[in-house]
């Protein structure tokens, strides 16, 4: 059975794919990016980035997956699973970008 974490996320995916779920939490609970950025101590643009799969303008690898962490827990998701997810994803693409170590 496929986790509620790994249904949007394909290996080659260019995000992911968990923003959605981080969305739709904090909606839930009724909590706004700004009540959510104090809490956490996350600026509200990460929040925002991290809600929509943007990684693009965050910091390194290691602080996106602890504000995911983070955020996760605060709105009561498992942390570690959300960022063992990025963590897999961002490996899949450093992979990927960095291509063979040796020429054909």
């Amino acid at each position: 059975m496929m986790r509620e974490v790994d249904k949007r996320y394909v290996p080659e995916a260019e995000r992911p794919g968990i923003g959605h779920l981080l969305e739709h939490a904090r909606h839930r609970q009724g909590v706004t990016l700004e009540e959510a950025e104090r809490a956490t101590r996350i600026r509200k643009d990460y929040l925002q980035r991290l809600e929509s799969d943007d990684h693009s303008a965050m910091p390194e690898p290691i602080y996106v997956r602890g504000f995911v962490k983070a955020y996760a827990n605060f709105l009561g998701l498992d942390g570690d699973r959300f960022a063992a997810q990025v963590g897999f994803w961002q490996e899949q693409r450093r992979r990927t970008r960095r291509g063979p170590l040796w020429g054909r």
